[in-house]
């Protein structure tokens, strides 16, 4: 029972679902605003039962997360070795063939999950294993195209349920958001090679110029206006306070400055570095890129589901928390002293 524990519980970590929801979240809001738009309503995002393209949506989001994560970490099990010896398959958790068999699932469920929204939806998650098997097998080595290229999977898997979007300002927010979380997460998980001044200017360059991708796009299917999708422009407050005020808190609560200012190990009043320090800013990013999709919801006119992705979002971030907490004592139980 303790074996099988300790499996599942280095399953989830290698396959990051505890950071599941931010991208689950991310394309339910592309979903919902593409069937709120009447130009869309040939697509099969708006024909197809509500529940279908929502579980359609989130074996979108949850495979291909986990094909990524789970290559990645079966990729990187030797240097994991080296500079993070806890990690799931170095501490042999999780048996290398296990990774692959669930990258390869999870690839599957992601496909799956593309194909239930048409052709064109199937070719763009097609780009999207592409663009993930690029990051996994080289760019992740250099720190301002993986950065890049990571933001780009982002968009594109928000691209899915409907190629077609006409709303591209929740993807370009998403995409600055993964980019800037990545960026955090590989400075204080403390990665190598180290993300240098010079990779920050081409990652920037990067995003500028992706960013001016969406724009044009944006621009083009709304006869050249940008807000054209969001007729009052107060309600676009709403998503960008809560970028401001989630990304506020949680730099406060992570301690983001004490992480900065430190180079490794344990920093100034305690602010440890390294990779269990980049999984938290990770768990964080999550959350907040979920609270920020469910505001454009709030700002679309959609409360309800607003209501339920934040909510949502929360209970599993607690959960993980708790799971965190109780999951050494599951997989080894302390026993009676004698």
């Amino acid at each position: 029972m303790r074996r099988i524990v300790r499996r599942s519980i280095a399953a989830i970590e290698v396959s990051r679902l505890s950071i599941a929801f931010g991208a689950v979240a991310n394309v339910w809001l592309m979903t919902l605003l593409a069937r709120a738009d009447d130009r869309l309503a040939h697509a099969p995002v708006a024909t197809a039962p509500l529940w279908e393209v929502l579980g359609a949506g989130a074996l979108v989001a949850v495979g291909f997360l986990a094909f990524g994560a789970a290559l990645n970490d079966f990729l990187d099990a030797k240097h994991d070795r080296a500079f993070a010896p806890e990690r799931p398959l170095p501490t042999g958790a999780l048996p290398a063939r296990r990774a692959v068999q669930l990258a390869a699932v999870s690839l599957c469920i992601g496909v799956l999950g593309a194909v239930a929204f048409g052709t064109i939806a199937a070719v763009t998650a097609i780009a999207l294993t592409a663009l993930v098997l690029v990051y996994d097998a080289f760019a992740k080595h250099v720190p301002a195209l993986g950065i890049v290229l990571a933001g780009l999977t982002t968009a594109l898997c928000m691209l899915v349920p409907s190629v077609e979007a006409t709303t591209l300002l929740p993807i370009w927010l998403a995409m600055s958001q993964t980019m800037g979380v990545g960026a955090l997460a590989y400075i204080v998980g403390d990665k190598r090679p180290a993300l240098t001044r010079r990779a920050v200017v081409a990652g920037a360059i990067g995003w500028a110029f992706w960013s001016a991708v969406l724009v044009w796009l944006e621009l083009a299917r709304n006869n050249g206006g940008l807000f054209e999708p969001w007729r009052a422009s107060a309600a676009l407050a709403i998503p960008a306070v809560t970028v401001a005020v989630g990304g506020a808190l949680g730099a406060w609560k992570l301690g983001v400055w004490r992480l900065l200012s430190t180079r490794g190990g344990e920093g100034r009043r305690g602010a440890a570095r390294g990779p269990r320090a980049g999984e938290r800013v990770l768990r964080y990013g999550s959350l907040w890129k979920s609270l920020v999709a469910a505001a454009w919801l709030l700002a679309a006119g959609m409360p309800v589901a607003a209501a339920w992705i934040a909510g949502i979002a929360v209970a599993i971030f607690v959960l993980v928390a708790l799971v965190r907490e109780a999951g050494p004592q599951l997989a080894e139980p302390v026993g009676w002293r004698s």
